[in-house]
């Protein structure tokens, strides 16, 4: 599907940062062809649902090296954070102040979160400024 959506001229939203397997490493091929799919410029990926594929509780630290491969290959102008609420059939509670934690963490510099936050989702969905 990635060669077809990539050439598809059509804007595609990947949720969950793909929704990876942390134990298989960076190089597993889903998780590189999402990559590859952020090179082309005609994609969007939401930084979300860590708590859907992380091996570990909160911060879901084992989550994080694949949020800075996706922003690397995406650039912060086509990734978002997502809240991912409601969160449906989450194995644990979801604590808000953990996941601002963690975006803080992994984003210390004010521009870069008002992108995440502010910037990129007002130009995908076409929010007034």
């Amino acid at each position: 599907m990635a060669p077809l959506l990539a050439h598809s001229g059509v804007r595609v939203l990947v949720d969950h940062c793909g929704r990876p397997t942390p134990p298989a490493g960076l190089a597993q091929p889903g998780f590189q062809a999402l990559l590859a799919l952020g090179a082309t410029r005609r994609a969007f990926v939401k930084l979300s649902g860590l708590v859907k594929f992380s091996h570990e509780p909160p911060p879901h630290r084992d989550t994080w090296p694949y949020v800075r491969a996706l922003v690397d290959a995406f650039a912060l102008d086509h990734c978002l954070w997502a809240s991912d609420w409601p969160h449906l059939r989450a194995s644990v509670r979801v604590d808000y102040g953990v996941l601002l934690h963690a975006v803080l963490a992994l984003f210390p510099d004010a521009s870069a979160r008002r992108k995440l936050f502010w910037d990129t989702p007002r130009e995908l969905f076409g929010f007034a400024a």
